[in-house]
Formats: structure tokens, C-alpha cells, sequence
């Protein structure tokens, strides 16, 4: 049996068309539907912060010893459980690493994983200007990755099993579940006041961290997190202008 509606019914939603600038007069005009004007009244109406945050995210490597509120932790974690997630169906559990033995036991094998790597390449000196800066801080949080404190680990099931018989869907339903929250926990960090990156360098070392931890063989631990206050002040992404990233409609297709 339907539910009828009173005629005060329609309030709510006429007000959310009026708190938005959105009502049947701006619909009547030009040739946008509601939805596509309202996306438009949107670009000048959107939360500056929210962009500001975005723009923002500068990988954080230089990073205070001190403590972090459990608090704070616990709504970091929060908000990367709000991700989206493939079917649902959240597969996925994270790790605040704070005990000194087993930070140092990653810090000493992030370490000599990038030294490793490291074997063969050009030196710091012979690299442009940002490349150095961006080094140097990668070579720092290396070499004291286990003073931070705090190392967060984001796991996630290997696989997705209704697409099992696909990997490379099920793989990238996996990451596409994953790594959303993750960025999700790298947004809140901002927001609170927490430096932070992902790295991936752990994946070197997976195996032996996962015994360690204690990890399930089904799970794989998809991006390391070190968290701390940032030594220095947040600032600005540098990234290519849009234009030269986009296209439309197809590859290398550029708007006349």
C-alpha cells in the first residue's frame, strides 16, 4: 500500500533547491537541464577548503617524534573505512604500528631496501633541482623512518572473489577498494594536522613483514603510511597544468 504524501511534503526538498540557488526559474533558463546548472552554480559555490586540502597533499617525509593522540588516530582510520569498497564489502584491515621494536625491525629493512635500489643510479648531484629535493627527503625518511611514531599499514584481501576467475579485474577491484581509503586517511591527515605518504617500498620485504605482524597469508599489505607531525609547513601540490592530461573522448584528442 503507497504512502501519500501532504502537501507539506514537497517542503523539504523546495528548500533544498532554494539553499542551493536551484528552482524551477533557474532550470527555464539557457539551455542547461537542473542538474547540469547546478554542477555550474556549484564551481563558484563549492567550499574553498575542501579544494585547498586537495591541492594540498604534499607527501609529508620530514616528521616530528611526537606521539599522536589515539583519538586522532582512531578518526584517520575512520575516514578511510568511508571509501568506497567493492561490493561492499570491505575487505580490509589496517595497522597502527607504534611499538619501538617493530618500528625499528621496518625501518631497518625500508633501509636496505632503498639502499639497494638505490645501487646504480645517478648521484644526487646530477639531478635536476626538484628531483634532488624530492630524493633527499626520501633518502631522510628512510634513515629514520623507525623515529616516527607511527607506521600505518593498509591492508586488503589479494583478491576479489566474485571476479576470482578475471585478475585483472579482481585485481583492480581490489586496489580500487584499497586505495580510495587510503587516500581517504591521507585527506584526513591534512585536515588534522598529521604529515604523512604513501609509499610502497614495504613490498620488497612483504613476506617477512606479514609473518611478523601477523598478517592472514589471504590479505596483502597494500601501502605503508608513515604518520607524525610534519617538520615543516604544508604547501601547494606542483603538478602538470590539466590541459596537457586530458582528453576528450579519445587518447591524445584535445578540445578545439
Amino acid at each position: 500500500m503507497g504512502v501519500r504524501r501532504s502537501p507539506s511534503s514537497s517542503l523539504p526538498r523546495r528548500s533544498f533547491l532554494k539553499r542551493t540557488g536551484i528552482g524551477v526559474v533557474a532550470a527555464a533558463s539557457g539551455s542547461l537541464s537542473l542538474p547540469a546548472r547546478a554542477a555550474e552554480n556549484n564551481l563558484t559555490t563549492a567550499d574553498p577548503r575542501l579544494f585547498e586540502t586537495i591541492y594540498s597533499l604534499r607527501a609529508i617525509r620530514w616528521l616530528k617524534p611526537d606521539p599522536i593522540p589515539e583519538e586522532t588516530l582512531k578518526k584517520i582510520v575512520e575516514a578511510g573505512i568511508h571509501a568506497p569498497s567493492g561490493g561492499n564489502r570491505q575487505d580490509w584491515g589496517f595497522i597502527l604500528v607504534r611499538d619501538p621494536e617493530l618500528k625499528r625491525f621496518i625501518g631497518d629493512r625500508y633501509r636496505e631496501t632503498r639502499n639497494k635500489l638505490q645501487t646504480g643510479r645517478p648521484p644526487l648531484s646530477e639531478l635536476p633541482p626538484d628531483r634532488q629535493r624530492a630524493l633527499r627527503a626520501a633518502v631522510h625518511l628512510a634513515e629514520h623512518l623507525h623515529e616516527v611514531p607511527v607506521i600505518l599499514l593498509a591492508c586488503s584481501v589479494k583478491e576479489y572473489p566474485p571476479w576470482a576467475q578475471n585478475p585483472r579485474a579482481s585485481v583492480a577491484t581490489v586496489h580500487g577498494s584499497i586505495y580510495p581509503a587510503v587516500q581517504n586517511m591521507l585527506l584526513a591527515c591534512r585536515g588534522l594536522g598529521v604529515g604523512a605518504t604513501l609509499t610502497t617500498t614495504h613490498c620488497f620485504f612483504e613476506e617477512e613483514l606479514k609473518q611478523k605482524l601477523g598478517v592472514p597469508e589471504n590479505m596483502e599489505i597494500a601501502a605503508l603510511l608513515p604518520l607524525g607531525f610534519p617538520r615543516g609547513k604544508f604547501g601547494k601540490t606542483t603538478r602538470k597544468p590539466v590541459d596537457e592530461v586530458l582528453y576528450w573522448d579519445r587518447w591524445g584528442s584535445k578540445k578545439a
